[in-house]
């Protein structure tokens, strides 16, 4: 922008004040550079936390301090669901805006398969991502942490920066194999959760302030599953927690489903170790201690941004991908530790809290139903672009941060897991299932809060079965695309559990995809 030049200097000025006045003026009018005044974003996304782990959302027992005091600065919502009870379809969906039916990632991505997989693959590159379409728009673009959508190499059109670990899913919290942009190297003593906030602190202390930053810090913890967080942590918090009594933690009858699989092989003990962990007050305190870990971190992040003077022009939110069990139901773990799956509330029910100082008002609470293919609509709203997410259901919620009303939002979410689809509505969660594989199932979320009663078969709920069942159906007929709709004879991308039950209803010749598709490409960003 030129300033207008108000006088011209001479060499032969008598007054030395006028000289530098008039200096001054001059040099007003060189052309400067508009301050790029978008926001940063840093997009904190953890895995397997459930809502009720949190003490902003009612947890006594649990210390996250650092994310309380994110909540008390900006906004914390309480109707937010995951679309899956799984990492790489939520993942996935986060950085598409689609589905798991439309993107084709439906299960967790086994690591056991990476070697048939190519050795560049990644499943969603054929649509537009949240971290391209922001490079492309002028935002240096950083992913730390977990990965889980394809081999753990950066695609290199999405970031410029990359710090991941060799597998997707957390095997251990220590000694883990590490990609660091283009060098690998072994981690040894140090937790991965505080690893990965050490990169991200060094990242923002090196931020150049040129462009503004997407910074993707996605923790593999407090990840709340077995082996890793069976009986006792090693991580300092533990011993805070070891002798605690976790009243918030369920004691019941462990879940039958858990006890019918044991009569079955169980080669990896993965039902063996969920049944371990149940009850047992080793296991409560690990996963309280490694969701603290995690808060530990956020707090560094939160630090960093401040003492960078980043804090005011950056938007932070924070995520789960999804929740975990951990007792409710007499289950541990994931929804699909049965099949199929029970999207209960206590799993699909993630965190979600968003603060930007001067933008978003103090300690608010919002009841908006917020699903997660609503996430990258609004965070490329809120950095100023108005682009339309093709065939995704997702909408922008920025109005409603910045304070304003929003026009006609839905009253409803909607999950997509496998053999399993659900609508959540202000009273009703229905779930319905695909047919063959189970019993469908409806909960009065009012009068039955836990979800102990299934009230499908009733004949004075039929009429509200009806017309849940209407909108399932004309969601998912809108949206869903039958190349990945396994409601039509679709395939999944990469992998997943339940390949012998899709054989069955589709025939031999059904086979999980990962052919490497063209990377999507706009003309005009």
């Amino acid at each position: 922008m030129k300033q207008p030049v108000f006088a011209t200097i001479s060499c032969f000025a008598t007054h030395k004040k006028i000289c530098v006045y008039m200096s001054l003026l001059l040099f007003s009018a060189i052309p400067v550079e508009a301050k790029d005044t978008r926001p940063n974003i840093l997009l904190i996304v953890v895995d397997n936390q459930p809502a009720s782990i949190l003490g902003t959302y009612g947890n006594p027992d649990v210390e996250t301090p650092n994310i309380d005091r994110l909540a008390d600065e900006g906004v914390r919502f309480t109707r937010a669901f995951a679309v899956h009870g799984m990492c790489s379809p939520t993942r996935a969906t986060l950085l598409t805006g689609l589905l798991p039916s439309q993107h084709g990632v439906q299960d967790w991505l086994d690591d056991e398969e990476m070697g048939d997989w190519p050795s560049d693959w990644n499943a969603i590159r054929e649509y537009r991502t949240l971290p391209y379409t922001l490079k492309n728009r002028g935002y240096q673009t950083a992913l730390i942490g977990k990965w889980h959508l394809g081999q753990p190499r950066p695609p290199d059109e999405w970031f410029d920066y990359w710090v991941t670990f060799n597998l997707g899913h957390t095997v251990d919290f220590w000694n883990n194999e590490i990609n660091d942009n283009s060098v690998k190297y072994k981690l040894e003593g140090k937790h991965s959760v505080d690893f990965f906030s050490a990169k991200a602190v060094e990242y923002l202390q090196a931020y150049d302030h040129q462009k503004p930053f997407f910074l993707m810090v996605t923790y593999n913890g407090p990840y709340m599953n077995p082996p890793t967080n069976l009986g006792a942590a090693r991580n300092r918090h533990y011993a805070d927690y070891k002798d605690k009594d976790f009243p918030s933690f369920p004691r019941n009858r462990v879940n039958e489903t858990v006890l019918e699989e044991l009569t079955y092989s169980d080669p990896e003990q993965w039902y063996l170790n969920l049944a371990r962990m149940h009850n047992d007050r080793e296991t409560m305190a690990n996963v309280a201690s490694q969701n603290t870990m995690v808060d530990d971190g956020v707090g560094r992040l939160l630090k960093a941004l401040r003492d960078d003077g980043l804090a005011e022009n950056t938007l932070v939110v924070y995520t789960s991908d999804q929740g975990n069990f951990f007792g409710q139901h007499g289950l541990w773990g994931h929804t699909d530790f049965s099949f199929p799956a029970s999207l209960y509330e206590t799993a699909m029910n993630i965190p979600l809290i968003a603060r930007y100082p001067g933008v978003i008002e103090k300690g608010q609470v919002s009841d908006l139903f917020i699903g997660q293919y609503d996430l990258m609509p609004t965070l490329l709203d809120m950095a100023g672009f108005d682009l339309k997410i093709a065939n995704s259901p997702g909408r922008s919620f920025a109005d409603h941060l910045k304070g304003s009303e929003l026009a006609a939002w839905r009253d409803a979410v909607y999950m997509d897991q496998e053999a399993t689809r659900a609508i959540r509505t202000h009273q009703y969660a229905y779930w319905k299932r695909l047919k063959g594989t189970g019993e469908h199932e409806l909960y009065d979320m009012q009068k039955d809060p836990k979800q102990e009663t299934n009230l499908y078969g009733n004949p004075d709920y039929a009429e509200v079965v009806s017309e849940l069942d209407r909108r399932l159906s004309q969601f998912f007929d809108t949206y869903s695309n039958a190349e990945y709709d396994l409601w039509r004879g679709g395939t999944v991308k990469g992998s997943t559990e339940s390949t012998q039950v899709y054989k069955s209803l589709y025939g031999e010749q059904w086979e999980p995809d990962s052919a490497v598709k063209p990377a999507f490409e706009e003309s005009n960003p």
